[in-house]
Parts: structure tokens; C-alpha cells; sequence
């Protein structure tokens, strides 16, 4: 079933639904009315019968209420058509009808006399020839006190009765035609409001067959569900469009990254058998090792990232920053190349995270430092908190980061080559690594950079869950 087709019909059944009930209350109402109109009627018309046939009431006597007597002629003179009459005596009788009877005689309900014998009025519902239905009030005759007798009024249900069919035939007509419009204006709403949906599914498949995510939908202008739809397809085609984008280079610059080492380690090998010296021979057995322990570190790297972007990668367990952070520099002492490594400072702090990962975080930032610092330089470790936050910095006073070359740094495979930098085998993902792992840890890296005046990278981590960035995550770059 379509959506047009569901909305018509939610529509139409609402419509429905309201026209029922509406109707419903106005039927019952009406009903109820008419009926409390004709009861009233009824005992109206019954008190001007008893003036009409008795004038002087009080002057009544129990000889008057006979057949002899009665005469019920002046009722003739009442404009009250439908309208029928007669009086019976206490063993239910009748000693008089009116002519609109026409010398026939209504009958009478025995719980009806006995009620009206005890001095009540009461009203009932009596059938007469071929079904027809009529409202009956029986009135009790008072004389001296004492009931002598029953006057009966009685009127016609049947323009009651038309009068209600006329209501429900009507009211059945208008709920039909209001229920007809309504399907027909929600089918016609419903069409209308769904051609930029059947507008935005068009397009989005012409996209997906031609796979050419750079096209954008061209209904982002407008301002209402619609167009917030588009606009979330737009930001969904230039998320698909990048991630293509980077798969793209991503494939292009491992091929690379993996073509040269290969390239090396097949050159070595072959010029094993083409030399015959031993000593060329070890040269080449050692470039070699040194070839595939890039490839290996490289495919380690890779799988690394992979693991950290599908989070499997980190424990949450207290892990205590400041003896990570001085067995780091422990290490890097230990490897340094003529270059001083130092802590300035290290407070006692502890977070949730993974020791391991954070210690391979700081280990990549001081390796790179390492790699970018000459011998004499100074490479500074910091370790302080700031509103809920830990910082960790790594300031090395090398060559620095040129402006143009900061906002890439932490891409993968980018690498800044300097003529002044010494030779490595890095991969180029010491950086992605530090930047995946520390947002994987609720946090993240920032790096602060002037040539010739060496670079600071400092990686943040909250203290606990929940808390709210720094206002100056910069100042403890300063600081160091």
C-alpha cells in the first residue's frame, strides 16, 4: 500500500470518524428534545381539555362524570390536530371520546390507569391499527378529593417520527458528501505534498545508479520537512563522497607506501644472486630485514586504525598518567640521538583509558619529535590538568611545522620532508594513530607549530565522563 493511499485513508478515517460521533450527538440530542417537546405538549394540550370540558373545576361533582353528561364537542374548537381524547371512569370504561376519534377507542394501558387512579400522571406508548405509534398521557379526574375518574390525551409519534427519519436520512447524506470530500482533498493533498518526495527519490536514484555523489538535491531551500530531509540527503552524498574520496587516496598511498619496500626488498634479493661477495651479500640481506620490518610495521599501523575507528581496540580501566608518562621518557632517553628529554612537570593524575594505547600515544609524539629535533635540541614532556582535563604535551625544539602544513599533519600518509630533518622509516601514521586513539578516548590532539622554533603537540583526556572542554584547550602549550 502506498503512502498517498495510508495518508487518505488516516485522513478519511479521521474525517469519518469526527462526522459519526458529530452526528451521533446531534441525533441523540435532537431526539431527546423532540421527545421532552411532545411530553410537554402533551400536558399543556391536557390542561386546556380540562378547561375546555370543565370549565369550573372547583364546582366539578362525581354526577357530571358520565356518559350522559359528558360532551366533549367544544374540543372542536381547539386548533389541535392529531390530537385525540377520552375520558374513563375508575373501572376503566370509556364514557366519552372526542370526534376526532370518531367513535373508535384507544386503548389503555392497565399500569398506566392504576398510576393515574393514584393521583399521578402518567405517560406511556400505545400501537393502534396498522402499527402506528402514539404518545399517551393519562390524567387523573379529581373530585372532592377523590379520583373519579382518567382523562386521556393522546398525539400521533408519526410526525415525531418523520421529523427524526427526515434528521438521520439527512444527516447520513451530508456525512456521505463530507467523507466523499475528504478522500477526494486528502488524495489531492496527499499527491501533492508527496511529488518532492517522489522528487528527492528520483534524484537519489539517478545518484546511486550513475554513482556520482557529487550531485546535491535541489530542494535544500526550503523550509520545511522536505527540504530538512534534502538537506540531511546533501550532508548524507558529501559523507559518501568523502569517504570515497579517501578510500580512494587511502588505496592510492598504501599501494605506494607498500610498491617501494617491495621494490627495495625484490632489487635486494636478486642482487643476492647476480653478486658474489659476502659482504655486498649481508648489505643486501640487511636492507632487505629492514624492508619488510617497514612493510610490517606499515600493515600493523593499518590494522591499528582499523581497529581503533570500529572501537575495539580500548579497555577502560583506571590507568595512573604520571608513571606512563616517565617510563616514556625513560625510553626516549635511552634512543635519543644527542637530544636532551625532560619532564617539566607531572601531576599525579589517573583516568579510565588503556595504558597501552596511551603509552603508544605518547610514544608515537616523542618519536616523531625525536625524528624532527637535531642533536642538542630539547624535547619537554608536561603532564597538568585543566577544568576536568588532563593534558599531555610533547615540545621539541626542531624545525617546526610550516602554517600550510598543520591542518594535514594528522592525515594519513602525509608526511612534511625537510632538508634539515633526519632520515627515518616512518610510515606516516605515527599522527592518525595519536589523533584515532585519543578521540577513542573521549578526547583530542592538538599541535601548535613555528618553523625554526620547534613544535608542541599536546593530547587531551577528560578526567571523568561527561565533563565539558576547555575554554583554552591552547594554554598548556603555553605553558610548556
Amino acid at each position: 500500500m502506498s503512502l498517498r493511499l495510508r495518508l487518505t485513508l488516516t485522513y478519511s478515517a479521521f474525517v469519518g470518524l469526527t462526522i459519526a460521533v458529530f452526528g451521533l450527538v446531534l441525533y441523540t440530542t435532537m431526539s431527546q428534545n423532540l421527545e421532552a417537546e411532545m411530553d410537554q405538549r402533551l400536558q399543556i394540550r391536557a390542561d386546556q381539555v380540562q378547561l375546555t370540558i370543565w370549565p369550573g373545576t372547583d364546582s366539578l361533582t362525581p354526577e357530571d362524570l358520565t356518559s350522559a353528561k359528558l360532551d366533549l364537542s367544544p374540543l372542536a374548537d381547539l386548533d389541535a390536530p392529531g390530537l385525540y381524547v377520552q375520558v374513563l371512569d375508575r373501572a376503566g370504561q370509556v364514557l366519552a371520546t372526542s370526534e376526532s376519534l370518531r367513535g373508535a377507542v384507544l386503548p389503555t394501558h392497565p399500569a398506566s390507569l392504576a398510576a393515574a387512579l393514584e393521583g399521578k400522571r402518567v405517560f406511556s406508548d400505545i400501537t393502534v391499527g396498522e402499527g402506528r405509534g402514539m404518545r399517551m398521557l393519562s390524567v387523573p379526574i379529581v373530585v372532592e378529593s377523590r379520583v373519579v375518574g382518567v382523562l386521556e390525551v393522546g398525539q400521533s409519534r408519526r410526525p415525531l417520527q418523520d421529523t427524526i427519519s427526515d434528521l438521520r436520512t439527512l444527516l447520513l447524506l451530508l456525512g456521505a458528501a463530507t467523507l466523499a470530500i475528504a478522500g477526494v482533498g486528502g488524495w489531492l493533498v496527499a499527491r501533492h505534498g508527496l511529488l518532492p518526495l517522489r522528487a528527492i527519490s528520483q534524484q537519489a536514484a539517478d545518484i546511486a545508479a550513475q554513482r556520482d555523489f557529487r550531485q546535491r538535491l535541489h530542494l535544500a531551500e526550503r523550509r520545511d520537512e522536505v527540504g530538512q530531509l534534502a538537506r540531511t540527503i546533501d550532508k548524507l552524498l558529501e559523507t559518501v563522497q568523502d569517504t570515497l574520496r579517501w578510500h580512494r587516496e587511502f588505496v592510492a598511498d598504501t599501494s605506494h607506501e607498500l610498491r617501494n619496500p617491495l621494490l627495495a626488498l625484490r632489487t635486494n634479493l636478486e642482487l643476492i644472486d647476480r653478486v658474489a661477495d659476502a659482504e655486498a651479500r649481508a648489505e643486501c640481506v640487511r636492507e632487505a630485514r629492514q624492508q619488510i620490518e617497514r612493510m610490517s610495521r606499515l600493515v600493523s599501523d593499518l590494522l591499528l586504525l582499523a581497529q581503533v575507528e570500529a572501537g575495539q581496540v580500548i579497555e577502560r580501566r583506571p590507568v595512573a598518567l604520571r608513571p606512563l608518562i616517565e617510563s616514556v621518557a625513560r625510553d626516549a632517553a635511552q634512543r635519543a640521538d644527542g637530544q636532551q628529554v625532560q619532564i617539566a612537570g607531572a601531576e599525579p593524575l589517573e583516568i579510565l583509558g588503556d595504558e597501552g594505547r596511551l603509552t603508544q600515544v605518547l610514544t608515537n609524539l616523542v618519536n616523531n619529535a625525536l625524528r624532527h629535533t637535531p642533536p642538542g635540541g630539547t624535547i619537554t614532556l608536561r603532564l597538568g590538568r585543566e577544568d576536568g582535563w588532563a593534558y599531555l604535551a610533547v615540545a621539541d625544539s626542531g624545525e617546526g611545522i610550516a602554517p600550510e602544513h598543520l591542518p594535514h599533519i594528522f592525515e594519513r600518509f602525509y608526511r612534511v620532508e625537510k632538508p634539515g630533518a633526519r632520515a627515518g622509516h616512518g610510515t606516516g601514521l605515527g599522527l592518525a594513530i595519536v589523533k584515532h586513539l585519543a578521540e577513542a578516548h573521549g578526547g583530542w590532539v592538538t599541535a601548535e607549530s613555528e618553523l625554526g622554533r620547534g613544535s608542541c603537540f599536546t593530547v587531551w583526556l577528560p578526567l571523568r565522563p561527561g565533563v565539558r572542554p576547555p575554554l583554552r584547550p591552547a594554554r598548556a602549550a603555553a605553558k610548556t
